[in-house]
């Protein structure tokens, strides 16, 4: 099979080492901030236990010194990069290129983040034999009283 196919058929062949790259930096940066969050969450948790909170200390004292911030911007512009490198064979123009695509990742890991909080505080909530009320359907429409 040749390197590049014609127009209208898909991407490049070549666009296979894009996309590894990509993925592999995006890997990396994630491995790195979570590497960096469990070192600190392991020395100061107590008799090496992880409490509910000691993550929360630990997200405290890594979002005010300078360490946290630089480990955490790094991690989200090495994310942006990988993907860059990723989204390059299939994004023709420079502006999406290098601000949307970047933008809707760190976006997007935000999110993943934030639902991952979700439910690590909900099982924990649950192994703690906590009353968590999972019970939404209880919303109903007040009726007006009639008009007289």
């Amino acid at each position: 099979m040749p390197a590049t196919i014609g127009p209208g058929t898909g991407p490049r062949r070549a666009s296979e080492s894009w996309v590894i790259a990509g993925l592999t930096l995006q890997t990396l940066s994630v491995a790195g901030v979570a590497a960096f969050a469990w070192t600190r969450l392991r020395r100061q948790g107590i008799g090496g236990h992880l409490t509910a909170a000691t993550i929360r200390l630990a997200w405290h004292s890594d979002v005010h010194t300078r360490a946290g911030l630089v480990v955490l911007a790094a991690g989200a512009v090495i994310y942006g990069v990988g993907s860059i490198l990723t989204a390059r064979p299939y994004v023709s123009r420079p502006a999406t290129l290098f601000i949307a695509v970047p933008a809707a990742a760190v976006a997007g890991l935000l999110a993943l983040g934030a639902m991952a909080l979700i439910v690590a505080l909900v099982l924990t909530a649950l192994a703690n034999d906590v009353d968590v009320p999972l019970d939404i359907g209880g919303f109903r429409r007040a009726k007006r009283p009639p008009r007289q």
